[in-house]
């Protein structure tokens, strides 16, 4: 069998790669038409520090919800939920809370619904002790029994509801959960007072 020369033997392929190449573009071709349908949302929730009364004061820490819309689909947001579980395999419940409507931040939150394109943010505010301002803090993240409450706080997950059904999941920062767990057993050691005198 004859040796190909290096010109050759690179027309040999020439063929092949221009195959492939033809594949790779039609392929990135319609993964980018399709990626313009996708709902593209990120979410973060973290802690951040507010103007209480002055608006040029920053002097109250509070938690906050972070969107911002990364594709080229517009994103209605309807609501968001939190989902936790009473206990390891018992089914996911699903709280709808807003918190967003204190006094204390509603002005600083932007309002649902909300319609998002393509690069727009938008921020939804929490007072830092809106789980012990519920009616009934136990019902939520805060339930009396210490286990119970340690696997709420560190297994639960915030999703937020859009208009075509879809829910996307919030990213939370790191140490949040931690300071949630914090804030709780300040609230549980404040309440075994009154549960020790209500027995």
């Amino acid at each position: 069998m004859e040796a190909c020369n290096t010109w050759q033997c690179f027309n040999s392929f020439a063929p092949w790669l221009s195959a492939f190449g033809a594949i790779l573009i039609s392929g990135l071709a319609l993964w980018l038409s399709v990626l313009d349908k996708f709902i593209r949302l990120k979410a973060n929730y973290s802690g951040c520090i507010i103007p209480s009364y002055d608006p040029m004061r920053l002097d109250t820490y509070a938690y906050v919800l972070d969107l911002v819309n990364v594709g080229t689909r517009e994103v209605q947001v309807t609501n968001f939920e939190w989902h936790w579980k009473h206990a390891p395999f018992l089914r996911r419940q699903r709280t709808v809370i807003q918190p967003y409507l204190d006094e204390r931040v509603t002005r600083l939150c932007s309002k649902l619904p909300m319609r998002l394109s393509d690069g727009d943010t938008a921020r939804i505010n929490f007072a830092s002790d809106f789980i012990e301002k519920l009616d009934s803090p136990e019902r939520f993240l805060f339930p009396a029994n210490t286990m119970k409450a340690f696997f709420r706080i560190f297994t639960s997950e915030i999703y937020l509801c859009t208009s075509v059904g879809r829910k996307i999941k919030v990213q939370m920062k790191a140490g949040m959960r931690r300071e949630i767990w914090s804030r709780y057993k300040k609230y549980n050691k404040s309440m075994q007072p009154t549960a020790k005198r209500g027995g």
